[in-house]
């Protein structure tokens, strides 16, 4: 799936998927360093070496599917022709590559604290 093909609804449907289990692989120091580098390669290896879980949830998500069902269907192939479609997508690379580049920045879902002056 291309992520400029999804619009509307579904768009914000498949960014609140994909969110938490991109945000697990761009904490990683190694990811932030190949994507500020946009080693691809480098990003490929590391994505499916360390983060196996988290590369699978995502193949699942873009394809629509469990991820038993993705577990079941994955194979050196399948694995192969998943990657170059990802290369492939200019707006999915990018969007993986802007994760990374978010700096020393840690993703929190704390909410921001009031920094108005208080009264007393």
């Amino acid at each position: 799936m291309k992520l400029s093909e999804v619009k509307g609804e579904a768009a914000l449907d498949l960014l609140a998927e994909i969110i938490e289990p991109m945000t697990k692989i761009m904490v990683d120091p190694k990811v932030k360093e190949l994507a500020k580098n946009r080693n691809k390669i480098g990003l490929v290896k590391v994505f499916i070496k360390d983060h196996k879980e988290q590369v699978i949830e995502i193949l699942a998500i873009l394809d629509g599917i469990s991820v038993d069902e993705c577990k079941e269907k994955l194979t050196v192939i399948t694995l192969t022709a998943k990657i170059l479609e990802i290369l492939n997508d200019p707006e999915l690379v990018g969007f993986f590559i802007s994760q990374g580049l978010m700096g020393g920045q840690t993703p929190s879902i704390a909410p921001m604290e009031n920094t108005e002056e208080k009264e007393n």
